[in-house]
């Protein structure tokens, strides 16, 4: 028989922005190949992507500096206004990274709580249009790839305000642990 003892801390912050980013690298790659089949949906994950890092950010700076009195559940832009506050950081909702933030919340709430949408229109006009852009939807003009280099800039600017401010070094936000075995000996 054996005792397995573990210890580790998992912080998933690290996996949700390497995949934004991962996604940001591949769409770059597509744009410089001029491969864009499937751009689109390259572009989305990225976004979807980095807004749940941006979210597992905050939880996680929250945690280490508020403990048990952080609000796992409130709104984004709740917990940010208080970790900014807690951490004496001027808040600004419209200057980047937290106009970013409030865009890119609002695009990923689009998406994870995705309703039907209805457009009725006539117009009488002199040549042909090209209908396929009546399709889109107005949230889709939001996926292009200047915002999604914003949204990592900005994610990247937030995270390093967030740690300088409360003292956190990046090392301390690594995923980290360890075991022992020990081997448990019955008498005969």
């Amino acid at each position: 028989k054996f005792e397995l003892s573990i210890e580790a801390e998992r912080f998933i912050h690290n996996d949700l922005s390497n995949c934004a980013w991962s996604f940001q690298q591949r769409m770059q790659k597509q744009i410089n190949e001029d491969e864009l089949a499937g751009i689109y949906q390259t572009m989305m994950a990225s976004l979807v992507f980095c807004a749940f890092s941006v979210e597992a950010k905050v939880n996680f700076v929250g945690w280490k500096k508020l403990e048990g009195g952080w609000p796992e559940n409130a709104r984004l832009a709740e917990k940010l206004n208080l970790l900014y506050k807690v951490l004496g950081i001027r808040i600004n909702w419209g200057e980047r990274p937290l106009q970013t933030v409030s865009a890119l919340t609002k695009l990923r709430n689009t998406l994870a709580h995705g309703k039907p949408e209805i457009a009725s229109d006539v117009v009488v006009v002199e040549e042909e249009l090209d209908v396929w852009s009546a399709l889109q939807s107005q949230w889709e003009e939001t996926v292009t790839p200047e915002f999604v280099n914003r949204c990592q800039d900005d994610e990247d600017l937030l995270w390093k305000t967030l740690l300088d401010a409360a003292e956190i070094e990046v090392f301390q936000t690594l995923t980290h642990g360890g075991h022992s075995l020990k081997a448990i000996v019955e008498p005969d």
